[in-house]
């Protein structure tokens, strides 16, 4: 018999092919064996991503740096857990996307213009970007990290460790981790509206503190420097934020809809 995988051939009682390693499969599929493959590959003790999701909790600086350093079979790569975190986010959206937009479109209303013109015209385009932002949520997860790349390593510019290509690997494990997190977190609260809005507001929160603890032990960073580090990784990301803001707000002001919702916003507060 030969190999389904590399083709080699394959005698009969090898349940594993020795030259690729993948399981000889004999039977058809039935929702048994499906469902047995599914809890041997994600549940068993010895799977990758369990190891990799717990040690990015209790030693970050161990899976990250060894996999730039060429430990490969004992941790998933990042590129897998990056993979990962993309397919929660997609269940996310399927089950969740409604109460998200809803949510996020609240946030803005309470933090939003006083007046209620402004709210009036302000919220249609809010609720537009808000929709778009989760429509195209994968999009914005792979665009995210090469900004937090570049930040990262401007942060550590005074330390050689690790080159702007290693950054990569840091945020790629970083950000997937916490992304599995919290977004595990929304579809375990999303029975509860007010659970729900706690996690939203802590998610934030979740990522520069565990950002944070993950910087300290793979750079072995004093308190001293830590605190130093963080606020010039928060500095940036600000700066970062509020040019984006502004480009959003240049652009709406230059969509005549935008402009026309403004003006018959003021002339029905005006009546």
């Amino acid at each position: 018999m030969q190999c389904k995988n590399c083709e080699n051939s394959l005698r009969t009682d090898y349940s594993y092919c020795p030259d690729c390693g993948a399981k000889v499969i004999r039977n058809r599929i039935t929702f048994k064996n499906l469902w047995y493959d599914l809890a041997e590959r994600f549940f068993n003790v010895d799977n990758t991503f369990l190891k990799t999701f717990i040690d990015l909790f209790k030693k970050p600086e161990i899976v990250i740096s060894g996999y730039i350093e060429g430990v490969r079979k004992k941790y998933m790569n990042p590129i897998s857990y990056f993979t990962i975190a993309l397919t929660l986010g997609g269940l996310l959206l399927i089950f969740m996307k409604k109460d998200l937009i809803e949510l996020t479109n609240a946030g803005q209303m309470a933090a939003g213009a006083d007046s209620a013109a402004a709210q009036n015209a302000i919220m249609p385009q809010v609720k537009k970007w808000v929709e778009a932002m989760y429509e195209y949520q994968n999009i914005f997860y792979l665009a995210s990290i090469p900004f937090l790349v570049v930040i990262s390593r401007v942060v550590f510019w005074n330390r050689k460790k690790y080159n702007l290509s290693e950054h990569f690997v840091i945020n790629l494990y970083a950000y997937s981790h916490m992304s599995i997190i919290v977004n595990t977190l929304y579809l375990l609260s999303s029975f509860n509206s007010k659970v729900l809005m706690i996690v939203s507001q802590l998610s934030l929160v979740g990522y520069v503190a565990y950002y944070v603890y993950m910087f300290k032990r793979l750079f072995n960073l004093n308190w001293q420097s830590l605190v130093l580090k963080t606020l010039l990784f928060l500095c940036i990301l600000m700066v970062l934020f509020i040019i984006f803001t502004v480009g959003i707000s240049i652009y709406m002001f230059t969509q005549p809809e935008f402009l026309e919702q403004i003006k018959a916003a003021k002339e029905a507060q005006g009546s």
